[in-house]
């Protein structure tokens, strides 16, 4: 799939409950990212309340430090449900969601063929 900037990227499709629908979300896939972040306004969606949430800080590759709110949310990804951290945060920038390792790469097996354009997502046997 392309990112916003025409590029093609590894960017898949997830669901995320809200209480009483399914959500559809699109993530960038991001194996340098200890948790998915997803703007404060999916939170919103998902009826989370942040001042509930625990705060966390993550620092990214340039150096800076973004606050994000840690949440257990109930997904569907590659035809399986279960609960997964997300970080939901206002300030991160990006333009997308971002899917992170914790809750998915102990899951799947992700890999990006960028000749290809192709991601490929494996589910591992057994989730640890």
């Amino acid at each position: 799939m392309k990112d916003t900037h025409g590029h093609y990227a590894p960017i898949v499709y997830l669901q995320a409950w809200t209480g009483n629908r399914w959500l559809y979300l699109q993530a960038y896939v991001d194996s340098g990212a200890s948790w998915s972040v997803f703007h404060v306004d999916v939170a919103q969606l998902l009826g989370i309340k942040l001042s509930r949430a625990q705060r966390r800080y993550v620092t990214l590759g340039n150096g800076s430090v973004l606050p994000v709110y840690l949440q257990h949310i109930r997904v569907r990804f590659a035809g399986v449900e279960f609960m997964a951290p997300a970080g939901f945060c206002d300030v991160l920038h990006t333009g997308f969601n971002l899917m992170g390792r914790a809750g998915f790469f102990n899951r799947f097996v992700m890999s990006f063929n960028d000749r290809a354009r192709l991601l490929t997502v494996s589910r591992l046997s057994r989730a640890s």
